[in-house]
Parts: structure tokens; C-alpha cells; sequence
């Protein structure tokens, strides 16, 4: 908030918004190739899992809070595509120039993109999400995204389930084989044909969670969060 001088009065003028960054054109006809190669990669992939997940599946849940570890996000569209494909889907995506090739990449997969993170439209995007929510769309969070650390369970997820009452389907992909990048998150790339494990752990009424505190909720959200993910490197499970 900035403040002009009027007379011997002094107004306050809003600040400028802080606007999300957005591909070019020739960007996007990028995008468009990869997205192709994108989708022929994870339709290779195998997706198994047990009759929890498939309850989960069959179940019908109203909108959700998708909570998985940013590291896992390459095979989320696609299993989603594959087996819960009536649903509606939002995910919170950094405003950051970075985040606009992933923000694009899921407009083609039919996601709607919330562009923020505590960087940078933090409150904006906070505010999209529960009207997101409202609106009848499952809306997915990487707690521990944009920038890590790895593994790091913040707050806005819980406080987005504690604000709208919105059940939470903690979400967890498992790789039989994959690369992993040299990022902060040592993010997971599936071998092609290999065999992907899906856990999920479904909360209900999130309003209830931890008795309405947002950090104990996070804190019982990361532990069951861990208890279903799978990394030798960081613990074992």
C-alpha cells in the first residue's frame, strides 16, 4: 500500500496485484508437443491398488482436498483421467514463471489452475480455493511445494479442509521404477510400462480434523501422509 499526498491529507492508494506469470504463444505450441509426449508416456504406465482405493473410487465423495507430496505429481493427472474421470479438478500452482508451464500443461489435462503459493499470491489464491471448493471441484495441494523442504506438511492445506468442511484424500504414488531429478524435491519420473502403487487415505468432514487447529492438523496430516509414501532416501516405509 502506497500513500499520495492530497493537501495536508495523505490517501492511501492500493497497491498493484501481484499478476500470475503467463506463457507466450509460441510457449504454448511447446507445451502442445510435450503435452502429447506426456500423455503417451504416463498411459503407459500401471496403475495397482487395493479395494480401499477402489471404495475410495466407487464412493462418490463430494469435492476434495487432494493432498500428495509435490514429488509425485507427473502420474496425478493421469490416474485421475483414468479412473475419476466425472470429477471436477483444481490444483494450486506457483505463480512463478515455472509454474505457468505447469499451470498450462494442466489446462490441456482439463485441471483448472489456482495460481499462488505462500511466495506470492498466497491470500488471492487462498481465497480461489475455497471458492474453488465451493464451486464443486476437487481442489489439489502440494503442501511441501513450491520450494520445498521436501516432505514439509505447511499449514494451507489443513486450513483450506478446516474452512470449507471439505473431506480430505490423502494421496500417495509409489514407483516400482523411476529416474528421479536432481531438484529440491527429488521429483519422481516413472519408467514407461513400469508399475505405479496408489495409496490414499480418505479423511472426512475436515472441519473436525485435530479439533479445528490448522498446525496440529498438519501435523497429523504429515504422519499419515508419510505412513502411506514410500522413499528409501528420506525414510523408510
Amino acid at each position: 500500500m502506497e500513500e499520495q499526498k492530497t493537501g495536508d491529507a495523505v490517501t492511501p492508494t492500493p497497491s498493484k496485484p501481484v499478476l500470475p506469470k503467463k506463457l507466450q504463444w509460441y510457449q504454448r505450441c511447446v507445451l502442445g508437443v510435450f503435452g502429447v509426449l506426456m500423455r503417451l508416456w504416463t498411459r503407459s504406465l500401471r496403475f495397482h491398488f487395493g479395494a480401499d482405493v477402489q471404495a475410495v473410487i466407487d464412493a462418490g465423495l463430494p469435492p476434495a482436498v487432494l493432498i500428495l507430496w509435490h514429488n509425485r505429481l507427473f502420474v496425478a493427472p493421469e490416474f485421475f483421467r483414468r479412473f475419476m474421470p466425472e470429477r471436477k479438478t483444481a490444483a494450486i500452482i506457483s505463480a512463478s514463471s515455472d509454474g505457468a508451464w505447469l499451470a498450462g500443461f494442466f489446462e490441456q489435462l482439463g485441471i483448472k489452475p489456482i495460481r499462488g503459493s505462500r511466495h506470492g499470491r498466497g491470500a488471492q489464491a487462498f481465497r480461489e480455493m475455497v471458492k474453488t471448493s465451493r464451486a464443486g471441484y476437487d481442489v489439489g495441494i502440494t503442501p511441501d511445494g513450491s520450494r520445498g523442504p521436501i516432505y514439509d506438511m505447511k499449514a494451507g492445506a489443513s486450513t483450506l479442509a478446516l474452512r470449507t468442511g471439505a473431506p480430505i484424500l490423502l494421496l500417495s504414488y509409489n514407483f516400482s521404477k523411476a529416474w528421479r531429478a536432481k531438484s529440491w524435491d527429488r521429483f519422481y519420473i516413472p519408467v514407461p510400462f513400469s508399475r505405479v502403487e496408489v495409496k490414499i487415505d480418505a479423511i472426512g468432514d475436515g472441519r473436525k480434523l485435530a479439533g479445528g487447529d490448522a498446525k496440529q492438523a498438519a501435523v497429523v496430516l504429515k504422519d499419515r501422509l508419510d505412513a502411506i509414501t514410500e522413499d528409501a532416501e528420506s525414510f523408510n516405509t
